[in-house]
């Protein structure tokens, strides 16, 4: 069910901003020029960059429709991996496979908690760069805490292809599995050292990308005293109103209810384990210009705080009566306003994009200069809006604005800007 709604979601989801600017006509010679030249002169994100253009190049061939297939895929493997990694499985009586109300708990806070679910699931771009490796580096935090790291060929070539994704989610999982290293050594354990390694040798290979520097350069200089201001101000937008129903469902679950004191114990190591790293990863953003900080940077440590709501929720004591039917009507009444909310939103966003696609498409035999209806969101009126469900990206009236020129070219007009209706 879960994997039927991403796909849909990701089905009609349009193309946004920087999607366009990679729609280029098929020449694989030119696409590895381009991102070897983003690796030394923009970003460090090579295999990122480079999987970005393949899926957005070759779409007239059905390549957007397999992304969005394997996208939902790996959306699916998140809410597993939450799932799994939020289990106690120190308790022998608990059945170690994810039971129903906790699937559907962990999807709707994965969807709900952070600040921008579309711009970091949803959009090409943006799910390459945040989805998958956020999926992956928890994947192998599941391995950390449960102590087996592989160290196969496959696992070693894994964990240095996601470690090239994220800089400072890479750089986290470095540590964590640096120190867990040393843990292991110190314990007269063995050490999976060519996993750790290669992890270690994908962070290097993305935090020393000359391309790093030279784009750093371009940026306003800002202090540290400046770039605290921002993060802080990232920390507090993790918090909102949309917690709240996760609370109230989790005092169905805790309050006035007997608890096994092992395994409280044991939740709430997890608990601090996943606070702080959500910490941790806050401060790397300390190393960033305040610029940079865009919201979906802060995905990962979404991710974390909804570990801490799942570890609470999957552990939950085993409720009766009235507080099981409560449970129950709580998270189908949470699934049904999310569906309600959701449904509108994504079908507004595609019937926007397929209108400007439509207006613009009748002017390209002529390479014309094409005038769209302008169309905002939010309740600013917004030309870009990204706020949970909503990522949207206007049309500017100036036909030099690169998002403008990126679509012209994609569309094959001369140009295009947008005026009031």
């Amino acid at each position: 069910m879960i994997f039927l709604f991403s796909l849909w979601a990701n089905i009609v989801t349009p193309l946004w901003a920087d999607d366009y600017c990679r729609t280029i006509p098929v020449d694989l010679k030119n696409t590895f020029h381009i991102v070897y030249g983003n690796y030394f002169y923009w970003t460090g994100r090579y295999f990122t960059t480079l999987i970005t253009f393949l899926v957005l190049e070759f779409h007239s061939y059905g390549s957007i429709f397999i992304f969005d297939v394997l996208n939902a895929l790996v959306f699916c493997v998140l809410v597993h991996n939450v799932c799994m990694i939020c289990r106690d499985t120190a308790d022998p009586d608990r059945d170690m496979t994810a039971g129903f109300a906790d699937i559907i708990f962990v999807f709707l806070a994965i969807w709900w908690i952070p600040r921008d679910i579309s711009e970091v699931a949803l959009w090409k771009t943006g799910a390459i760069g945040y989805l998958w490796p956020v999926t992956g580096e928890l994947w192998i935090l599941r391995q950390v805490l449960a102590r087996r790291l592989p160290s196969g060929v496959l696992a070693c070539g894994f964990s240095f292809f996601i470690a090239t994704f994220l800089e400072p989610l890479s750089l986290l999982m470095s540590m964590v599995l640096i120190a867990f290293g040393i843990s292991r050594y110190r314990d007269g354990r063995p050490v999976a050292c060519p996993f750790i390694g290669f992890h270690l040798l994908g962070t290097l290979f993305l935090w020393l990308a000359p391309g790093n520097y030279v784009r750093a350069r371009t940026m306003e200089h800002d202090t540290i005293v400046n770039r605290l201001d921002g993060v802080l101000g990232n920390v507090g937008s993790l918090f909102d109103l949309y917690w709240i129903p996760f609370v109230i469902i989790l005092l169905l679950c805790h309050v006035a209810v007997v608890k096994d004191g092992g395994q409280w114990s044991r939740s709430w190591k997890k608990i601090g384990t996943f606070a702080a790293l959500s910490l941790i990863y806050m401060m790397i953003l300390l190393l960033f210009p305040r610029s940079s900080l865009a919201a979906r940077v802060s995905f990962p440590a979404s991710i974390y705080l909804v570990c801490i709501l799942a570890t609470l929720f999957i552990n939950r004591p085993t409720p009766a009566g009235v507080r099981n039917w409560m449970l129950g009507a709580g998270i189908a009444g949470l699934a049904i306003w999310h569906m309600w909310v959701c449904v509108p939103d994504l079908l507004e966003l595609a019937h926007v994009s397929a209108m400007w696609n439509r207006q613009t498409a009748a002017h390209s035999a002529g390479f014309e200069d094409v005038t769209l209806p302008r169309v905002t969101m939010g309740p600013r009126h917004k030309l870009l809006y990204v706020h949970k469900d909503i990522l949207f990206v206007g049309i500017s009236p100036d036909p030099h604005n690169m998002m403008n020129v990126c679509f012209a070219r994609a569309l094959g007009v001369k140009s295009v800007h947008s005026t009031p209706e």
